[in-house]
């Protein structure tokens, strides 16, 4: 038997299983970069769907913290951190809790600040990093700010720290971007940062009995296809093809299987998704009002103003999750509905009670959130009633008004693609949405994939046209460039 001497050959041991070409490469790439001494350092590791990236961390975690060496686990969104901490035994956290800190601009606006690093010579474990931009949300509350900036401004301020991006690079890149930043080695390299980049394609023995993996893996592959033809692989238990006729039974079974936190519908558009959701809410839950006790609700808006009132000052980011557990009244002021709310949030670490405000328009919009003129317009009208003051009291004002910073939030029970990743359920129901023959591109398929991935046992393919499943041949007359499409 070989002598396990290294890090490398303690973290295959660790796996418990035959370490596939991509696993034993992963391996000694991190085994050379907790051992490097240069500054700065990183390491991009790009696995596929079914290529055994999530056992492989699983196993770094586990040899990191059994050495007593330092290692922060950190993810774009809350549900994605709580898939890390599940899969990886430690607790994680969003980079946006993690690396800003709170404070206000002049005009009454939340603004952030990088906060201090004090984990030297950690390993900073950043999964789901094709999501992570140049931009830290615009009308997501953070200023427009460069989050992979400040990612790297945050981490390096402590000696020694290396930085470990795992991403899946077929996944949607940033919702305005075109590509994925943080697993691109040039673009690293304008902060500063000296990566090295190790790909993991090869599919796991465990992933090949998996429908879901497997035609996951199919779409990856036609990803390179000029012209990419989607077909679906059926003889699958875990994927089901499924319609509008049968969706409300689908549901049902969906729901009393897995739990109310369990079941997600993708789609393309926030329209269809608020469609979906008040089906889910009417059919399922039997809800009848706007709001009620029991309702999920996700963030669409970064928020730190709520959770300090209710004890202490705390990021509730974009893309967590509200349980509705009190329904206390609504209002409309300033030209928009308010709902007065107690809810359940878990912050990663514990579940807290919060009561809330929330903007009752937000919930129906087309767009992803208020758009910041109307925003802008709640904050006028705010500041109209006010008594005249100094522009630091009318700031000061503005940051203390439950109405100007009420939570921004939508209906949890269907999203789009981009909502979603990170993620991960028990049963996920993928819409097709409009598209033709001619709209079947790369940037489809990438959303598919990412919606299909999101699934762990399994996937409902809803209204998708036979040609998906091979039962009538793609036929393509584009002869022009497609007209737009909505977006996300």
């Amino acid at each position: 038997m070989p002598q396990v001497t290294t890090l490398g050959d303690r973290l295959l041991v660790a796996l418990g299983h035959v370490p596939t070409a991509g696993q034993e490469r992963a391996a000694r790439a991190l085994e050379r970069l907790m051992a490097t001494t240069k500054e700065h350092t990183a390491l991009v590791l790009k696995g596929y769907a079914g290529t055994g990236k999530t056992s492989l961390i699983g196993a770094l975690v586990k040899v990191l913290t059994a050495e007593r060496r330092p290692v922060v686990l950190l993810a774009p969104t809350g549900r994605a951190a709580r898939v890390l901490s599940t899969f990886a035994g430690k607790e994680a956290s969003t980079i946006h809790r993690r690396i800003y800190r709170s404070s206000g601009d002049d005009e009454g606006y939340a603004s952030v600040r990088v906060g201090a690093n004090r984990d030297a010579g950690a390993l900073f474990i950043v999964d789901e990093a094709s999501m992570i931009g140049r931009q830290g949300g615009g009308d997501g509350g953070f200023g427009g700010r460069d989050l992979l900036g400040d990612l790297f401004e945050h981490i390096y301020a402590a000696p020694g720290a290396r930085v470990l991006l795992i991403g899946d690079p077929a996944q949607l890149p940033p919702v305005g971007s075109d590509h994925s930043p943080a697993l691109d080695p040039k673009e690293l390299a304008a902060f500063g940062v000296l990566a090295g980049v190790v790909e993991m394609t090869d599919v796991v023995r465990q992933a090949l009995d998996s429908g879901i993996l497997s035609n996951a893996t199919a779409l990856r592959g036609s990803l390179h296809e000029k012209e990419p033809t989607v077909i679906f692989q059926p003889g699958f238990p875990d994927v089901i093809r499924t319609d509008g006729y049968d969706l409300q039974d689908a549901l049902e079974t969906a729901y009393g299987q897995d739990g109310d936190e369990e079941v997600i519908v993708i789609c393309r558009s926030n329209k269809r998704a608020f469609a979906y959701s008040q089906q889910v809410r009417a059919r399922i839950h039997g809800f009848e009002e706007e709001l009620c006790s029991g309702d999920r609700l996700m963030v669409v808006r970064n928020d730190y103003y709520w959770a300090g009132q209710n004890g202490r000052a705390e990021l509730i980011a974009n893309g967590e999750q509200l349980r509705v557990s009190r329904v206390h009244g609504v209002e409309e002021r300033h030209g928009l509905r308010f709902a007065d709310i107690t809810a359940h949030w878990w912050n990663g670490q514990e579940e807290r009670e919060l009561d809330v405000k929330v903007m009752l328009d937000v919930l129906a919009l087309e767009s992803p959130a208020l758009p910041l003129e109307r925003l802008r317009r709640l904050r006028e009208a705010i500041l109209a009633g006010m008594v005249a003051g100094t522009k630091a009291a009318r700031s000061k004002a503005l940051r203390e008004d439950p109405y100007a910073q009420a939570l921004q939030v939508k209906y949890a029970y269907a999203v789009t693609a981009h909502k979603a990743q990170g993620g991960q359920w028990s049963t996920v129901f993928v819409d097709q949405g409009y598209i033709t023959e001619d709209m079947l591109d790369t940037e489809y398929v990438r959303w598919l994939y990412t919606a299909v991935t999101r699934a762990s046992r399994r996937l409902y393919l809803l209204n998708f046209h036979p040609r998906f499943w091979g039962e009538e041949p793609w036929v393509r007359h584009r002869t022009t460039s497609p007209a737009p499409r909505g977006g996300e």
